[in-house]
């Protein structure tokens, strides 16, 4: 007997039982006794396949490839044309600076506008909350480890380009925090790549 049939057979035995102890149940009060249905015969020739549904779980499964989201970078449109603003919680887990390997090439397109020869400025920024305990840095080394692992892609891929590495910490927020409001402080958490100036 097929496990589907097993099943659905004992849905139908335990009904039959429960059906049973209603009806006992029933003739011993003090109403006058209903009439009881009958009992179901033998299930075992009965079609249940109408009760049972089958799911296919790949339907219901998304597949998610972190180097697709890697490819955005979290570039932030910027008020100033010679200002890439990368955000760092695309770029980087919590608390670390170790860039992807995926996010060279995206890095190295991003800057393809900057001209040859430019003078860059690669700088960290955090927002105000500070380093949970037991890390051994606070918001500026953190800030400025990602810079620099940042420029240390760029110098890879543009030679030509004179880097300069700095982190600020909370020193220099993009936008004021509002506790109501993470995005505020997302927005805070970045890497900015400027030129021409």
């Amino acid at each position: 007997m097929s496990n589907r049939n097993l099943l659905a057979r004992r849905g139908l035995v335990g009904l039959s039982a429960g059906v049973l102890v209603f009806a006992a149940t029933a003739g011993a009060s003090a109403d006058p006794v209903q009439d009881q249905p009958s009992a179901p015969g033998d299930t075992d020739g009965a079609d249940h396949s109408s009760f049972v549904v089958d799911i296919n779980a790949p339907e219901f499964v998304v597949d998610i490839n972190p180097t697709d989201f890697v490819m955005e970078l979290g570039n932030s449109e910027s008020e100033d044309e010679e200002v890439i603003v990368l955000e760092t919680d695309i770029l980087f887990p919590a608390m670390e600076w170790e860039l992807p390997a995926e996010a060279g090439s995206r890095l190295t397109e991003l800057v393809e506008e900057v001209p040859e020869g430019s003078q860059v400025q690669v700088h960290g920024h955090t927002d105000s909350n500070p380093v949970p305990d037991g890390h051994d840095f606070d918001n500026e080394v953190l800030s400025g480890n990602r810079a620099q692992a940042v420029a240390d892609s760029l110098a890879e891929s543009r030679p030509d380009l004179t880097l300069e590495v700095a982190g600020f910490g909370e020193a220099q927020p993009a936008v004021t925090e509002d506790p109501e409001d993470p995005s505020t402080y997302a927005a805070n958490r970045r890497v900015e790549i400027r030129y021409g100036e």
